[in-house]
């Protein structure tokens, strides 16, 4: 293992850190606090050792793994009170020592408070985002004559069927996508008002179905290096290198189309900067013979050859390794694109796997 001091090492790392949840929490003063602590090397099977409780890491890369728990990148921890290895692959850890004489100066009084407000907005974003212990059964997830979704639905109707289903598109896609929980009902989706590809679909699909279209899912493959680029780069190392991905389908004309309303304005300028020649699909549009589905498109596949499934009752019903910080760190690349940390209002939801 070897350490550091952070200021003298390659801006990458600088990067790493502003991906994570506290220093997106501590911009525009994020790198001024990295330049305060140290970076340590670890190899696969190195141990970061327990501390006092004075020290704050963050982990760059990699993926730190205790008896009971992990810490991906992005993610940040203090007070180590069982040893945590590096597995896998190297892995790299930012630590701050707030006992040093350097930290303890009084010109560092304003990063000091400004740690402190980071660590506390860090906090409350996790508690807000984390799901009730209670969750709901899958079968009930898709509630399509909940009020609510009955309400909206009615406001959404329009003259056609395709008009129709398009204003929903259109409704949903503006939900800002993160990546989180998925064992959520549609209701919830709607009042909580972000989602992933997962609850964003199951809530169109309510939508549809409570406006009198003919609805479902389809489940593709796809491949990471098109998800890969809404999440923070060191998380991208750790994934497989294909996930599946889920969208809504509604039948028009008596043939079903793709209607891909998992990402939102942000999340679509980030992913044209890799894929500039779809630009056409910047904007969210389906019409009967003109499916959407930019992740068919950029693949070259035929956007109709499509398998529509009833409901996802068993994918939305799977438990997953990942916690609520996991899913924080991951937004960190979007919420960052958006301007301001994102705050999501508490509502039921549950827990998955990542997604796309």
């Amino acid at each position: 293992m070897t350490n550091h001091t952070a200021a003298r090492n390659n801006p990458e790392l600088l990067m790493l850190f502003r991906d994570s949840t506290l220093g997106l929490y501590l911009d525009p003063i994020e790198d001024q606090v990295f330049a305060m602590g140290e970076v340590r090397h670890l190899p696969p099977g190195a141990v970061l050792p327990e501390d006092a409780g004075h020290l704050w890491h963050v982990v760059l890369d990699g993926r730190m793994v205790g008896a009971r728990d992990w810490f991906g990148p992005g993610n940040h921890f203090s007070a180590v009170t069982a040893p945590l290895q590096a597995m896998e692959m190297p892995a790299r850890v930012w630590t701050l020592d707030t006992k040093s004489e350097a930290w303890l100066a009084p010109a560092n009084r304003p990063l000091r408070a400004a740690f402190a407000k980071a660590l506390i907005g860090t906090a409350e974003a996790e508690a807000q985002a984390t799901p009730p212990d209670l969750l709901p059964d899958p079968a009930t997830l898709c509630d399509t004559h909940h009020p609510e979704i009955r309400r909206m639905a009615a406001r959404l109707r329009r003259a056609t069927p395709a008009s129709t289903a398009d204003a929903i598109l259109k409704f949903v896609q503006t939900f800002p996508y993160r990546f989180g929980y998925w064992q959520e009902r549609a209701s919830d989706t709607l009042a909580r008002g972000v989602g992933m590809c997962t609850t964003k679909a199951n809530l169109q699909v309510a939508l549809m179905r409570a406006a009198g279209l003919e609805a479902g899912f389809v489940e593709i493959p796809m491949s990471t290096g098109v998800l890969g680029n809404l999440m923070p780069s060191g998380w991208r190392a750790l994934q497989r290198p294909t996930v599946k991905h889920y969208f809504a389908a509604v039948k028009l004309g008596g043939e079903w189309h793709g209607v891909d309303c998992s990402y939102d304005p942000a999340a679509v300028r980030i992913y044209l900067q890799v894929f500039p020649d779809m630009a056409h699909v910047e904007i969210a549009q389906v019409s009967e013979g003109k499916p959407y589905i930019p992740a068919l498109e950029c693949e070259g596949r035929d956007v109709f050859n499509i398998t529509v499934l009833p409901d996802l009752n068993e994918e939305m019903g799977k438990k997953s390794r990942f916690h609520t910080r996991h899913f924080e760190s991951l937004n960190t690349r979007l919420d960052r694109a958006r301007g301001v940390p994102h705050r999501p209002v508490v509502a039921p939801a549950a827990e998955t796997e990542v997604r796309a």
